[in-house]
């Protein structure tokens, strides 16, 4: 799932640790590709700072999320209906539908969100502002990351330019895309390309809207039930 996909789940605890820990995982990948940690496997213990046992709650739900999501029936369903369209947009390699499918309908259900008032980005930015750099450190540290500060520019940049909340227009869910794919095959889309994905994803907005939140509903329920184990 994407960013605000992941604050849909965090939005009920009131912390700003939570919040940033929810989509961290995604955070440390865009800026940097090797910044792949796993401290649920690590055993590392974050229980000394309560700031730092959010963080790493909001890291583990992340987790959770993004398994429960990329096996659910939504997920399989409507990337397999958008890589069908896709399929006729791009047309040639390196650019892959189903690559783009998978990407494009985790765009789509935050587009869908702020379209539907489901999460206010307000709110999501306030909460990251209101991190201290210091307990963020302190839990890179923790994690064995060299050259740290590197990435308080990069977070202050993702906050600074809100270019989530631009997810509202097609326009900019296919730039968004189109920035993505670039990180995996360089060659931008072209104009031709732009335009029909374009038709594709309104396409797609306007038939997902009704059922989108189905995904976000059975996620919290396999989240609920696993919890009470």
């Amino acid at each position: 799932m994407n960013f605000l996909s992941h604050f849909y789940f965090t939005k009920s605890i009131d912390n700003p640790y939570y919040t940033l820990g929810g989509i961290l995982p995604d955070l440390f990948r865009n800026h940097h590709e090797s910044w792949k940690f796993n401290p649920e496997k690590q055993f590392i213990s974050f229980k000394e700072n309560s700031d730092l046992a959010f963080l790493y709650s909001g890291w583990k739900l992340h987790l959770k999320v993004d398994m429960l999501f990329h096996n659910s029936a939504p997920f399989k369903l409507h990337t397999s209906l958008l890589r069908k369209e896709l399929a006729n947009v791009f047309l040639t390699l390196p650019k892959r539908p189903f690559f783009l499918a998978h990407v494009g309908y985790e765009l789509t259900l935050d587009s869908l969100l702020i379209r539907n008032k489901l999460v206010d980005t307000n709110l999501f930015y306030q909460k990251l502002v209101a991190v201290d750099a210091a307990i963020l450190d302190t839990f890179m540290d923790k994690l064995g990351i060299i050259g740290s500060q590197s990435f308080h520019p990069f977070l202050n940049n993702f906050i600074e330019s809100r270019y989530l909340e631009s997810y509202n227009k097609t326009k900019s869910l296919i730039y968004a895309l189109d920035r993505i794919g670039q990180r995996v095959w360089i060659e931008k889309f072209s104009e031709r390309e732009t335009e029909e994905a374009m038709l594709v994803f309104d396409k797609a907005l306007n038939d997902l809207n009704p059922v989108f939140l189905d995904v976000f509903k059975l996620l919290d329920k396999e989240i609920n039930q696993r919890s009470g184990l």
